[in-house]
Order: structure tokens, then sequence, then C-alpha cells
């Protein structure tokens, strides 16, 4: 059931990335070389699958939520591998963007897919208005100055450093988790059973911050052609991961308890729809890429 549903997202999402942003100059081409890569999109399914428990917002408004999620995402990927940030030549199983297009030319493509993300939600007719300034507005503050653009300064800075537990985690929520949260709180838009949309906020913070311990799980189990990234970054830029602090085995644990708890936070929704974000979670603790 997963795996069709993944499949079914990125084949809808891709379809319009590709319309979106068109082919007419080579700004275009660089950011559909990016968004276009093999990707998993998390976000994007977590979006919709939010949405079929809160059926307030049409198909095809989840589907545009989601390409702007997955746009932002793809933005955050070629800013982060600049040289001047985490310096990395592979992404996605091909070239970054900066060697493939020039360093300019890749800080102009994020910077065109971050804006075309606000615009084609902005545009689109089956979102009520204010459903798309709450989408706009959940965006910019998981993205902005006090969520993962700070979570990327806090992990720049932070390297060749010690630090704890609680800055460890505040960077991996920050620079990661809170763009997963967002996603499954957009698909709650136009929900007004409060309780229901706590439950589902406490499971996108936990498997937000799940997800990124397991990337640091992945750094060091995994493979760079399973990955399709670099798998030395981490140690070349001296930074601090979750499993460098705690040792492998702790990590492992800490991500599993946390998509359990998550689990059971989903556990409290009277809805037959919530398998779908119960596979997604265990599928962000347990994934081998």
């Amino acid at each position: 059931m997963l795996e069709d549903f993944l499949s079914q997202t990125r084949h809808q999402v891709s379809q319009n990335i590709d319309k979106s942003i068109g082919n007419s100059n080579l700004i275009e081409k660089a950011m559909s070389y990016s968004a276009l890569g093999e990707s998993k999109m998390i976000r994007a399914a977590l979006i919709i699958a939010s949405g079929k428990i809160n059926k307030k917002i049409s198909d095809v408004g989840l589907i545009t939520m989601a390409t702007g999620v997955e746009l932002i995402h793809t933005y955050s990927l070629i800013h982060d591998d600049l040289p001047s940030m985490d310096d990395d030549d592979l992404r996605r199983g091909q070239d970054s963007s900066h060697i493939k297009f020039g360093e300019a030319n890749a800080i102009l493509a994020g910077d065109a897919l971050q804006t075309l993300a606000y615009e084609i939600i902005c545009d689109e007719s089956s979102l009520k208005d204010s459903y798309k300034v709450e989408a706009i507005r959940m965006i910019s503050k998981a993205c902005g100055k006090n969520g993962m653009v700070y979570g990327q300064h806090l992990d720049i800075n932070s390297e060749t450093k010690k630090i704890d537990k609680q800055l460890i985690e505040n960077i991996h929520i920050l620079k990661t988790g809170k763009l997963i949260e967002c996603s499954v709180m957009l698909g709650q838009i136009g929900n007004e059973i409060s309780e229901e949309k706590n439950h589902m906020a406490n499971f996108g913070r936990k498997i937000g911050l799940a997800f990124q311990i397991t990337d640091d799980i992945l750094e060091i189990t995994s493979n760079e052609k399973t990955l399709g990234k670099n798998i030395n970054s981490d140690i070349k830029n001296c930074k601090a991961t979750y499993v460098n602090i705690f040792g492998l085995d702790e990590s492992i644990q800490r991500s599993k308890s946390l998509c359990e708890s998550a689990i059971n936070d989903l556990r409290n929704i009277e809805s037959g729809e919530i398998d779908l974000l119960i596979e997604l979670a265990k599928y962000i603790s347990y994934r081998e890429k």
C-alpha cells in the first residue's frame, strides 16, 4: 500500500513540478534538474496522507501544496550543497546544482524555486483564500529565520565544536523537523477539531526529529550509491551528528522510540485514514535510504 501511494505521489507531484517550472531558459533548466531528480518526496506524501484524514482540502489543492513544499525542500538542498555551506558535489544521485550549472546559477535556481512555491499556492483556484494565506504563513514560519534557515546557521556554527544533546536535537528540529511537521499540518488546514490537530502536530514533530536522526544513522551504515549523496560530508565538515554524540545503538533506539510515540499520537484520532501516516512514520525511521 505504501509503495503504491509513494509512487503515485511522486508521479503526480513531478508532473506538477515539470508543468510549473517550464524549460525556456537556463535558470528553469537548473530548477528542473534539481527538482525532478530522484526523490523520496516524503514531505509531499505527508501532506496528502494528512489531508485524507482532514478532508477539507481537495485532492488538487493537496497536490499543489505538496508541490510547493517539494520546491522549497529542493531549494534548501541546492543551497545546503554550496561551497559556502556543506560543499557537497553529489545530490539525488547526480552532480549538485552548482557543479552542473555554476555557483551563481545554482543560487538563483534555489531562489526561484522558493518563490515559485508560493506563486503556485496563490494561483491554486481550488484552495480558499484563507487556506492559501494559512499555507504560506506556515511554510514561511517553518523555513525562515526561526526555522530551517536558523537550523542551518546553527549546524554550520557548530562545526568542530563539542555540543550537547539539547543543541543537536534543536538543530535537527529546526533544520529538518520544522518542514516535516509543517507538511503534516498543511494537510490539516481547515480542520476545526483542536484535539485532532494537537495530536497531528505532536506526530509531525516526532517524525521530523526521527527523520534527521535516521539520516545521521544512514551516513554511517549506508553507502553513496544507495543514498545518492556523499556519505563523508559530516566527517569532512566536522559536523556534530546524533550518532557521533550518542553512538549508533542509542541513535537507532531513539529514532524507533520517536516513531512508536508518534504512532501512539495517531491512534488517538478517530479516523479510518490513519494507516498511511502510520506506514509513513515506520518508513521514516526504518528506511534504508
